[in-house]
């Protein structure tokens, strides 16, 4: 194996991944895996290689792990998720870099997630770049940390500390991780030359293992304290993965070590296999499978200016969000009163993100230069491209802001739906033949304003058209005598409020149908028209119709959305359901033809996701 001994940035290849930089006694293992250094096998068997060069060569006497590119190892590599695990695991390795017997230095900047902070958990030491960002996700897949976090962060910084970033998976700054004493120093600037003086300060001197230390775990009462209030927060919840994540916290304080990394391995697994956990994979991966649009090479449309017609709340918090966003806005209302109101919310808004931090004043100032307030339809003229607000008496689901787009009639019919309530959707509605430009520069704009964008070409858009499929079911199951407080009962966990706000208070104690069928039912026929969306065209692929309902319709993130839904329920199942279902509901309930075909042919809507073809009808 070629070591350079040079103080130069020449490095020997190890695992293709990792190289080798000698620095006197350090060894350097340079992390190059782009495009975030993702640790997949060739990574991790490149680090487990370095440690054991290091071990094995007596020149060397420190170890710094140190990555290239705009970020230390951001997480596992979601290629290899649901492949045969492959040697050395994560827990293994890390396991692997603690037990050296030579002091190892974890040198952090970009954004340091997942799997990334749990190698440097288990370096003797941490140093990062002010700019650094630490955080464990994984909560947010319906698992947890899985190679050793539950068991050293609390080590570090107590439990009180290590359930907030476990269980609301957001990541924290340097300067916080210093302060709870899971950073060891912080620097400006010059974090290799900082990792190596911290590692070569470290030769010779006792550098305690994580597991060994107990800052964290100095006032058992406080840490217990931390642990029963975070159970009591979790009683009753959904999704099991944050009460999990209590019971490894509450082990590292009672368990040796090796029997707490052996608790949390066995909750990670039981967690894995959770339908809860393999809804958020699904949604996960719907995300990024949402980006594969024909039009994602175009050349967009370059949008200057940016009209708003409209002045309620859903117009005000459009136009913040797109100043903000860099855009320069024309916010065009007829009533002098109204636009009024919609500036001072955006004024109020500004102002609150200021008291929270979120927002400096200078930033203030610039984005409301961009804002140019206008009486009078006339001041659009200038605009690239002009949303269309609609009015009280057009029908939105929820009062979603769904949004008419105008690109000097050269893209006719083209839309974009943004739900409101928090939702992350942006639905762009693409009717054929129109410009890709104009399609590129409205996902262009989707991305800016931290949407997941979503190519359909149904009219009023996906969820809209499924939440009246779902609304036709509800109503039709108080026909047949299911009393409606039941309904409301059955589709409480999805949220659904819009399926059953129409219907009246109580009909009496009526059909006592089961809470399970019911949620078939009124699944059922929204997977079914989705069905016949994707036959239409009219979506790219199933999990695109997911995300619609997960993204903008409060369909819940665990569940995965009606498609889905429609997998694990198995096709067979579905049509049997659906043909006993269409006797008295035909038009809702007559199976799609595309479900008969993908039964003929043996194919899954999950084959469909992967880009499989889709059989031709009958």
């Amino acid at each position: 194996m070629m070591v350079d001994t040079a103080h130069q940035p020449a490095a020997a290849p190890l695992h293709q991944a990792v190289k080798l930089r000698r620095v006197g006694e350090v060894l350097v293992l340079v992390i190059d895996s782009p495009p975030v250094n993702a640790l997949g096998h060739a990574l991790r068997a490149g680090l487990e290689a370095g440690i054991t060069a290091a071990e094995a060569d007596p020149g060397v006497r420190a170890v710094v792990i140190r990555a290239l590119g705009r970020t230390f190892p951001a997480g596992a590599d979601i290629a290899e998720f649901g492949q045969p695990p492959r040697p050395p695991l994560l827990p293994d390795l890390c396991n692997r870099i603690e037990a050296c017997r030579k002091p190892v230095i974890a040198a952090l900047h970009g954004t340091t997630l997942g799997g990334g902070l749990e190698v440097a958990l288990a370096a003797h030491g941490r140093v990062a770049l002010a700019s650094t960002r630490l955080g464990l996700p994984e909560v947010h897949l319906g698992i947890l940390p899985g190679a050793g976090a539950t068991q050293r962060l609390p080590r570090l910084t107590g439990a009180a500390e290590a359930l907030r970033m476990m269980i609301g998976g957001r990541p924290i700054g340097a300067a916080e991780g210093l302060s709870l004493g899971l950073l060891d120093k912080v620097v400006e600037d010059g974090l290799d030359e900082a990792a190596i003086a911290m590692a070569r300060a470290a030769i010779g001197q006792n550098m305690r293992r994580t597991r060994d230390r107990r800052d964290g775990m100095l006032d058992p009462q406080t840490y217990q304290a931390a642990v029963a209030a975070a159970r009591k927060a979790q009683a009753g919840a959904r999704l099991p993965g944050p009460a999990r994540i209590v019971d490894c916290v509450e082990a590292a304080l009672l368990l040796p070590f090796e029997q707490g990394l052996a608790f949390e391995r066995a909750a990670f697994v039981e967690l894995v296999a959770s339908d809860e956990a393999g809804g958020l994979r699904h949604v996960f991966f719907a995300e990024r499978r949402a980006t594969k649009v024909p039009e994602a090479r175009a050349t967009a449309v370059q949008l200057a200016t940016v009209g708003i017609l409209g002045a309620d709340e859903a117009a005000a918090d459009l136009a913040l969000a797109l100043i903000h966003a860099g855009y320069a806005v024309t916010l065009v209302v007829e009533d002098e009163a109204a636009l009024v109101a919609a500036l001072e919310r955006i004024e109020a808004r500004q102002e609150a993100e200021i008291e929270a931090g979120r927002l400096t004043s200078a930033v203030r100032d610039a984005d409301w230069a961009r804002l140019h307030p206008a009486l009078g339809t006339g001041a659009l003229g200038g605009a690239d491209l002009v949303f269309v607000l609609p009015g009280e008496a057009m029908e939105a689901d929820r009062g979603d802001p769904q949004l008419s787009v105008a690109f000097g009639g050269n893209a006719p019919g083209l839309a974009l739906h943004l739900p409101g309530d928090g939702g992350r959707l942006a639905e762009v509605v693409v009717p054929d033949g129109t410009n890709p430009s104009a399609v590129a520069a409205l996902l262009a704009l989707a991305r800016k304003l931290g949407r997941v964008a979503v190519r359909s070409s149904v009219p009023g858009g996906i969820g809209a058209r499924l939440m009246v499929a779902g609304r036709q079911a509800a109503a039709h199951l108080v026909v047949q005598g299911v009393d409606p407080g039941r309904l409301r009962k059955a589709m409480a966990g999805f949220g659904f409020d819009a399926l059953v706000a129409h219907l009246p208070a109580t009909q009496g104690a009526g059909l006592a149908m089961p809470l399970a069928e019911i949620v078939a039912r009124c699944l059922g026929a929204m997977a079914n028209d989705a069905l016949r969306i994707l036959a239409e065209g009219g979506a790219l692929r199933p999990s695109d119709i997911d995300l619609a309902l997960v993204l903008g319709q409060v369909f819940p993130r665990w569940e995965g959305g009606p498609m889905l839904w429609a997998e694990r329920r198995g096709l067979l199942v579905l049509r049997r359901d659906l043909r006993e279902w269409a006797g008295n509901a035909p038009a809702l309930y007559t199976p799609a033809t595309l479900m008969d075909d993908l039964i003929r042919e043996g194919r899954s809507l999950a084959g469909l996701n992967a880009g499989h073809s889709r059989p031709e009808p009958s």
